[in-house]
This record gives structure tokens, C-alpha cells and sequence, in this order.
């Protein structure tokens, strides 16, 4: 965070951007990191966000194969379970002004 304020202009703004689960309609972020959004909201000021960003293909298919690769084989099996040529995606979106 220091380094992001040290390099930030006078009156500027940090925005991350992170998953909160894909797969799912709501926020469902990964366990590994549910601390280290409560600390950007708790430690250091942050607003917070959710919003969706599904991915979206022409078939099933080419879902989940752009998707397997990086999200694996669990994904991949329900997006053929569900159909899925869209692949639903909650981001959270963080922001603070400095």
C-alpha cells in the first residue's frame, strides 16, 4: 500500500480489480482471499463493489475450453452440467482516493 500511495499523484485514485468467484451469480470470492479483502476495506480505507463480468462464448464447447486451461477441470464440468455458453463471474471492485 505504501508503495502504491508513494507512487500515486496527489489526489488520485488506486482501483483493483479481483475475482469473486466464477462460476457463481453472487460474490463467492476463493477462501485465500476473503482476509485480504476485508483489509482493504477495514486496514486501509478502501469502498468496495461487486459486479459481473461473465464471460461470454458462441457454444458450450468453446467455454470450456478457453476456460479450462485456467480454471480447471471443476469449472469445465459445470459448464457442461449447466449449458453454460456464458460463464458467470463476480468481480469485486475496490477503490480509494489518496
Amino acid at each position: 500500500m505504501a508503495e502504491l500511495q508513494r507512487v500515486l499523484r496527489p489526489g488520485g485514485t488506486i482501483i483493483i480489480l479481483e475475482t469473486m468467484g466464477t462460476g457463481t451469480d453472487t460474490p463467492n470470492p476463493p477462501d485465500f482471499l476473503v482476509d485480504y479483502y476485508a483489509q482493504l476495506e477495514r486496514t486501509y480505507g478502501f469502498n468496495h463493489r461487486w459486479i459481473r463480468m461473465d464471460y461470454v462464448f458462441d457454444t458450450v464447447e468453446e467455454a470450456q475450453q478457453c476456460t479450462g486451461f485456467f480454471f480447471g477441470e471443476e469449472l469445465s464440468d459445470k459448464i457442461q452440467a449447466n449449458q453454460w455458453s456464458t460463464v458467470p463471474e463476480c468481480a469485486g471492485v475496490w477503490w480509494k482516493h489518496v
